[in-house]
């Protein structure tokens, strides 16, 4: 995850020094792809940073480390993490990075069987995202689609769809009718009418779809082929 070195804040103690140094040293560590070594430093920073505390520079620590830990296959200290750096983020105040450590805890809790737990989350970061970006926003619509896929795998169709159509909208104001985010939410679209039975629209929506992605062949092949066999198999 990119960052950015804050500079020092007024009051700015050896301590802070110590920190920043543990911090850059993980960052430096990670560059060359030392991930254990890099969470091994970026622990202690994070443990000075909190104890001094620094909300906003123990967030972004924490952040780091919940990348590395999803990255080698460590779960539920990723989700820890990301849970924490979203707690701290929202307690300095710095609400714009709340919404996706929210989103990235959610989808690792989805992946850990947990859908119930994955939706609740979602939906917190998406009311967070609209608030702190606006309804008409990047994030805000990815956001939308990661709660309408959990809200389908867990038969919950209704949720699904206007989750889906609030990111298609979304994404028509931002990028027009053709754009290739556009044709994947109504692909999503498609799947939630197969699923309810109702052919005619989802074949309706897989035919809209298609027509939007395959303008654009390098993009998304694998969701193309998966929308090509659902449209095959209606």
């Amino acid at each position: 995850m990119a960052s950015t070195l804050s500079p020092p804040a007024p009051g700015w103690r050896e301590p802070d020094a110590e920190a920043l140094s543990l911090e850059v040293a993980g960052d430096a560590a990670a560059a060359r792809g030392d991930d254990l070594e890099a969470l091994s430093c970026w622990s202690e920073a994070l443990s000075a940073l909190t104890s001094l505390p620094r909300p906003v520079e123990a967030a972004r620590v924490a952040s780091k480390m919940a990348v590395s830990e999803e990255h080698l296959g460590e779960a539920e200290a990723a989700c820890g993490h990301y849970a924490q750096a979203a707690d701290l983020y929202k307690a300095a105040g710095d609400l714009h990075h709340v919404p996706m450590c929210l989103n990235n805890l959610a989808m690792l809790r989805k992946l850990g069987g947990q859908p119930e737990e994955a939706a609740a989350l979602l939906a917190r970061a998406l009311e967070e995202a609209s608030r702190c970006h606006g309804s008409v926003h990047g994030e805000t619509a990815l956001i939308a689609t990661n709660l309408g896929a959990v809200l389908c795998e867990a038969g919950d169709y209704l949720g699904a769809e206007q989750s889906h159509m609030q990111a298609l909208g979304i994404r028509e104001q931002l990028f027009g009718p053709a754009h290739p985010e556009v044709g994947l939410s109504l692909g999503h679209l498609g799947v939630i009418h197969q699923m309810r039975g109702a052919t005619d629209r989802a074949r309706s929506f897989y035919t809209s779809a298609l027509a939007i992605l395959d303008e654009f062949p390098q993009l998304h092949v694998a969701e193309r082929s998966i929308l090509r066999d659902n449209l095959a198999g209606l």
